[in-house]
Formats: C-alpha cells, structure tokens, sequence
C-alpha cells in the first residue's frame, strides 16, 4: 500500500506539472489531485522536494534498469534518453527549479552505473584500486552528466542515438587504454 500511495501522489505532481511551474504547486494540490488528504502525504515525504527525490531514485531507477540486467552500456544510456523525453516536464521543470540538484544525482548515480558496467565488461581483470576506480568512474561520470545536462538544457533536440554513436566512438577502445594506463600508474 505505500508504493501505491507514494506513486499516486508522484503520478499527481507530474500530472500538475503538465498545467503549471512547480513554484506554483503546493502539497495541498498534490492531495487534492489524488483524493488523500495531507497527513497521507507527509507520513510518506517531508516535502515536494523529498517527493522528486523518491520518484528520480526509485520510479526512474526501476524504468531505466528494469527487471533485467543491461547488455550494453549503450542501452542503459538509451534507457536513460526514453526517460527523459518521457517525462520531459518533469525533467525540465525540476532541473531548473532546484537548480539541477536531484537531476544532477540521479544522472551521476546512472552514469557511474553504465561506466562500472564498461569496465567489468570489459576489462574484468584489471587491478584498478579502489581509489583509482572511483576516480576512473567519476571521471566518465561527469562528462556524461555533462553531455546529458548540455542536451536537457539545449531543449533535447539532437538524436539521442547520435549522442550514443559519437560517445561510442570516443568511449570504446580509448576508455579500455585509460583504465590499463591508470591501472599500470603508480
């Protein structure tokens, strides 16, 4: 019963969101619009901003991976783009009201994901260090948050699957001598 009731009000505020900016939106219309009352709403977040949160870690999470495993790093990424078009109002509305703090966690969390999915791909075998792992992941992580942040803002009008192709390009073969030569660094 409390998935049910946390997606219902999360199937609300997107719905809201489609008539009107988040500043605009109080918890009041969140309720109103999914017949609870306000006390169901804070027993289960402890704002609109715990709200995004649940829907960005969970609702986007559950999308994205999905109940199977990825092939491909390039999947995950596509899995990513659908969801973002998909809910672009959402996306677009709360990556400029909160000034990109939960978009900008989800995509990292994503984008450390599909490079960790690279790398025990890929190179299973290489002694990376925890530290020099992290660094690796982050790096790639950041220039993919970047690429996304650069699309999103841009108004999401390029392919995604030309982003894919061109970070594909750059990516494969160069990622695999990046991680051996920091693996080989002492």
């Amino acid at each position: 019963m409390t998935t049910m009731t946390k997606k219902a009000l999360a199937a609300s505020l997107k719905k809201l969101l489609e008539k009107k900016p988040l500043s605009k939106i109080t918890v009041t219309d969140i309720t109103r619009d999914c017949e609870m009352n306000r006390h169901t709403f804070y027993y289960h977040f402890r704002d609109i901003y715990d709200l995004i949160e649940w829907i960005y870690m969970n609702e986007a999470e559950r999308y994205i991976v999905g109940a199977c495993t990825l092939d491909t790093w390039q999947e995950g990424l596509r899995r990513l783009f659908q969801y973002i078009l998909e809910n672009k109002k959402f996306v677009v509305e709360t990556y400029v009201f909160f000034q990109k703090d939960h978009f900008q966690q989800f995509i990292h969390k994503h984008a450390v994901r599909l490079v960790n999915h690279i790398a025990e791909r890929e190179l299973p075998d290489l002694p990376l260090s925890p530290e020099k792992q992290r660094f690796a992941f982050d790096f790639y992580a950041y220039a993919l948050e970047g690429i996304i942040y650069s699309w999103v803002k841009n108004g999401m009008k390029q392919d995604p699957e030309e982003i894919i192709r061109m970070l594909s390009a750059m990516i494969e073969g160069t990622g695999e001598i990046t991680l051996r030569h920091l693996a080989e660094m002492k």
